[in-house]
């Protein structure tokens, strides 16, 4: 709850629905509040380093919908299957590396389908 009240809501009133329904504007991985210090952090500034910037741009920082690490196991919400794809692919070795796991998990987040 804590993290929903660091993010700015946005009312949906203004789109026809009630004003207990509300959006909550999608933040970069590297702006979010909760990945600007720690394990987290340092791994995603090493796999920034490693990564072409355009990749990580679209795959990482605007690509994941959550990030969760405990300096040994590390899991990925991905927004679409083919981004998941990308990250267990292309990306794999160099995903391993920065976070220094051997293996890791991506889920997409499914638009509905």
């Amino acid at each position: 709850m804590e993290e929903m009240e660091n993010c700015k809501r946005y009312s949906a009133e203004s789109k026809g629905y009630n004003d207990k329904i509300y959006e909550v504007r999608f933040l970069p991985v590297m702006e979010r509040p909760e990945y600007q210090e720690g394990e987290t952090r340092e791994a995603l500034e090493k796999l920034k380093k490693e990564m072409a910037e355009k990749d990580f741009e679209k795959y990482i920082n605007n690509g994941l919908i959550r990030v969760t690490y405990d300096g040994s196991h590390l899991m990925l919400i991905a927004k679409s299957e083919i981004y998941r794809t990308m990250l267990t692919g292309p990306f794999f070795n160099v995903i391993c590396k920065a976070f220094d796991v051997g293996n890791f998990r991506v889920v997409s987040q499914v638009n509905g389908y």
